[in-house]
């Protein structure tokens, strides 16, 4: 055992120090040893020393929370997580942390990376995540690494989450659940793992789920398999795995308030269904050189597909008096596949424990998109006009590869204090060519980066710890955001891309300090501060009442704020809180054109102006009573402060206001009746309070349902993400050796 790794075990505090975040402070969560320094395993820093306020949960943590899926536990329990529902489907979520976006619509500027066993899972066509892709009943660790971390390269303006897998090796034995509840849903997941005296192993898990959905026409399917295996031997550890899933999920988007007043499950227009597939194949091993120095090495093949279909109204002008409004049906289809390999090499000696790596990826893009000349019916769906034909207006091939470098150090200055250095070196290059109808267009665009960072923590004394550190990633331009940046010819996503003027890369710094100890057996807490600044943030405006726009760049924004937590666990109760305050503005100067900006009343923005969508404040409670040693009873309680209205961000509109704040109560409980069996029931929003998690501003064809009147001009009116109204979920749990 080296010198470093001995100083590191022998810390005298570090069996008490606590997790830093709310996630971490769910009382059942186990000691998890470190947190990754990278996406490949063998970089880590021992949770108690990490230098920042990173966050973990495993299966069983998830499992205890209620929460249905992964989204859904997110929002309940890690601190500064908020999510928007912005489609009506518990799978199409956006997930914000500290004042950024990881979300599966396209047009979203994500400012967060995903990893699935160190593989990024950002789709090359617009950064996007899609969480009915995702094995969710194969995933064992979740870490929600914060800041602008650059070893997790792209995206990382916010931070990371990275999920771990689990294997044959990690989980033998096998389980099996099955759930039934409102909305038509029912949902089956089930895993087995097998270990083998000489090494090997495998895990084999799959989830099937369906519903019809709390609002009108919203019903969705989803299916996944997970294969994996491997060995693991005194110097050489290695698995390959297969991930195949597929889904066909209908969001429905927003709704104007109008209508939302009279039936709160309703629809705007319709219809607005994507079909997803993907396959990844993933190999990961590492081998051990000599007692202080081992060699990962990762690569992956991943094919993908997205075909959607909307109706919307077509467009026009704004506040232009048309009844009906014009209609159109949108066609999309996309294809992406994507090679990738990543070496990293850690030694360690002395006080350094050093790591040296590179990642290289490439992967192609085929989309197309067409559009048809429709008609609303009474139920608001877009019904294509009869004998017209559609329309194929754009066909984007795509090709983008990405290179990258890095190195890092953990250097122990002494028993307790380490710093973190790191740098990495980002090379990417999109290459498009546009066309049709008219002749192809070749455009390429080149990026590079060099972003730097330095953590620190040091022991105070047991049980105390400080911890700070500065950091800078960036975003480059995707080919979807490239294909739509010309206020001139704004797009309709996925639909309307062109060959247009040159985005600028986003650059993100953040600058984070806090603290975290314990104040008795049992009771730990946590408090950290942040300042993220975005150089060149690229947002999506509209340019019409229609779902089209385009991306530009503004020259400034920041995200900062507090983050508090505490728990504790006392016998029979357990308890967390947690509470968050982000403060995210414009920092800089313009006009942000869309539908209610005008010449006389134009939606400007300056420096202190309130981006939209972001809660000022969030509290997340929660509290667990094992009533009996086979009885447990919970319930939390998330409370987020208002937001502004996306279009309205000067208040332009002073009608529009801003989306009120809410508050929202679930409550659970689970029965072991048996060994090995449980069964519980969870009722989401117990109040059954209605509540809008996000709002965008624009204009109202169809007031309260109805089409406007010949002659009525449209008004201008909130579009709102409704909640979903109380549900209530069964299940029963059979769990096996």
């Amino acid at each position: 055992m080296t010198p470093h790794r001995r100083r590191l075990l022998l810390l005298p505090m570090f069996p008490v120090l606590a997790a830093s975040a709310c996630a971490q402070e769910v009382p059942t969560l186990p000691e998890v040893t470190v947190i990754q320094q990278a996406p490949l395993p063998g970089f880590g820093i021992p949770r108690a020393l990490y230098p920042g306020n990173a966050q973990q949960a495993d299966e069983a943590a998830r499992r205890e929370s209620g929460a249905s899926n992964l989204a859904e536990f997110m929002n309940r329990r890690l601190q500064g997580v908020i999510a928007s529902d912005v489609q009506g489907s518990p799978f199409q979520v956006d997930i914000t942390y500290r004042g950024q976006r990881l979300s599966p619509l396209l047009g979203t500027p994500q400012g967060l990376s995903l990893y699935l066993d160190g593989v990024r899972m950002n789709q090359p066509f617009g950064d996007i995540v899609s969480w009915d892709l995702l094995p969710e009943a194969a995933i064992a660790d979740l870490v929600l690494v914060p800041g602008s971390n650059p070893l997790y390269g792209l995206n990382t303006l916010a931070g990371a989450l990275v999920l771990t897998t689990r294997s044959g090796l990690t989980h033998p034995g096998g389980e099996a659940e099955i759930s039934f509840g409102s909305g038509q849903r029912k949902r089956l997941d089930f895993a087995q793992g097998r270990r083998n005296e000489d090494g090997s192993h495998l895990f084999v898990a799959a989830t099937l789920f369906d519903e019809q959905g709390w609002r009108d026409r919203s019903s969705g399917k989803l299916a996944n398999v997970f294969l994996k295996g491997g060995r693991k031997q005194a110097d050489t550890d290695w698995s390959v795995s297969l991930l195949v899933a597929g889904s066909n999920l209908a969001g429905n988007g927003l709704l104007n308030e109008s209508l939302a007043a009279a039936d709160w499950r309703a629809v705007y227009t319709a219809p607005d269904r994507t079909r997803s597939q993907d396959t990844l194949l993933t190999f990961q091993g590492s081998h051990t050189l000599d007692a202080d120095t081992t060699l990962a090495l990762q690569s992956w093949l991943r094919s993908s597909s997205r075909d959607g279909s909307t109706g919307d109204i077509a467009q026009v002008d704004a506040g232009t008096s048309v009844s009906p409004p014009p209609a159109t049906f949108n066609r999309s289809r996309s294809r992406q596949d994507e090679a990738g390999l990543a070496l990293q090499w850690t030694r360690a000696r002395g006080s350094h424990e050093l790591t040296l790596g590179g990642e290289v990826a490439t992967n192609r893009l085929r989309h197309d998109q067409f559009t048809q000349d429709a008609v609303f019916d009474a139920d608001r769906n877009a019904v294509p006009v009869a004998g017209t034909e559609e329309q194929h207006e754009v066909a984007l091939r795509g090709r983008t590869q990405r290179l990258a470098l890095f190195a890092a150090d953990i250097v122990t200055l002494s028993p307790r204090t380490l710093l973190t250095p790191s740098l990495r070196w980002n090379l990417v290059r999109v290459e498009n060519a546009l066309g049709h109808p008219d002749a192809a267009l070749d455009e390429s665009f080149r990026y590079s980066k060099l972003n730097p960072a330095l953590g620190a923590s040091y022991v105070v004394r047991d049980g105390l710890v400080l911890f700070g550190n500065a950091a800078q990633g960036n975003r480059v331009p995707t080919a979807l955001e490239l294909g739509c940046a010309d206020p001139a010819q704004p797009c309709v996503l996925p639909t309307g891309l062109q060959a247009d003027p040159f985005l600028r890369q986003v650059v993100s710094r953040t600058f984070e300090a806090g603290v975290r100890g314990t104040v008795s057996q049992g009771v730990q807490w946590s408090a950290a501060v942040f300042r993220t600044d975005n150089r060149d943030d690229i947002v999506f405006v509209r340019s019409g009442v229609s779902q089209a726009g385009f991306f530009t760049n503004i020259d400034r924004t920041r995200r900062q704020g507090l983050e508090l937590a505490v728990q504790g666990r006392q016998r029979t109760w357990d308890w967390s809180a947690s509470y968050n305050h982000v403060d995210a503005t414009y920092q800089s100067s313009g006009v942000l054109p869309g539908p209610l900006s005008t010449d006389t009343t134009p939606n400007t923005f300056q420096p202190g102006t309130r981006l939209a969508g972001i809660p000022k404040q969030v509290l997340k409670l929660s509290l667990g009573w094992r009533a009996l040693p086979q009885v447990r009873l919970g319930v939390d309680l998330l409370a987020a402060s208002g937001q502004v209205v996306s279009g309205n961000e000067s208040g332009n509109v002073p009608q529009l206001g801003r989306v009120a704040g809410y508050g929202v109560l679930n409550a659970r409980a689970s029965w072991l009746f048996a060994r090995g069996w449980e069964a519980w029931l969870r009722v989401n929003n117990v109040t059954d309070k209605r509540f809008a998690t996000t709002a965008v501003g624009n204009f109202d064809f169809f007031p309260g349902g109805r089409t406007l009147a010949p002659g009525e001009d449209p008004q201008p009116a909130r579009f709102i993400g409704p909640a979903a109204p109380r549900t209530a979920f069964v299940g029963v749990r059979y769990v096996w050796d």
